[in-house]
């Protein structure tokens, strides 16, 4: 569980861009399953212009869940599959 919490440390405010080069938002944490320890989902600021066409829940401030299965890539940016 501990490597796990340090690698969405440095997951934390990476840009999240779609495959096709969309801007999304900022991630702000990633959710952890407690009891397997596997990735969730992550949470994500979204960029003002962006907010209107996110169809993924929002928790209270605004910020968008994306289930981790639409992540494609980690690197330098968090890329997820396009919006359907």
């Amino acid at each position: 569980m501990t490597r796990k919490y340090i690698i969405a440390r440095q997951l934390g405010g990476k840009a999240v861009i779609t495959a096709s080069g969309e801007k999304i938002g900022r991630l702000d944490d990633v959710v952890v399953n407690e009891v397997t320890g596997g990735l969730v989902s992550i949470l994500v600021e979204p960029e003002p212009s962006a907010k209107a066409n996110m169809p993924y829940p929002k928790d209270e401030r605004g910020y968008c869940q994306i289930p981790y299965d639409r992540v494609n890539a980690v690197g330098e940016m968090v890329v997820i599959r396009d919006i359907d």
